[in-house]
């Protein structure tokens, strides 16, 4: 049994005839077609438009108040 297994060790270490060493790991064919590659962009344009205005939304609530108004509420009697 040990045998067989060392054989079949063996059989795979060798090279292919052709020289490839590892031939199940070929990319796979691009399978999307022009439609997929638009909503691709499409969707990457968007998440990034979307990103954008969230962070300009942050930072705009997180900006701190302007000086005139903190003095303006703490003269308040």
């Amino acid at each position: 049994m040990s045998e067989q297994i060392i054989e079949e060790l063996d059989d795979l270490a060798q090279p292919a005839a052709n020289g490839e060493l590892v031939h199940w790991m070929d990319p796979k064919p691009l399978s999307v077609g022009p439609a997929g590659v638009t909503g691709a962009a499409l969707g990457a344009f968007v998440l990034g438009a979307a990103s954008a205005v969230a962070l300009l939304a942050a930072a705009h609530l997180l900006r701190p108040a302007p000086r005139m108004l903190i003095e303006r509420f703490r003269r308040r009697p």
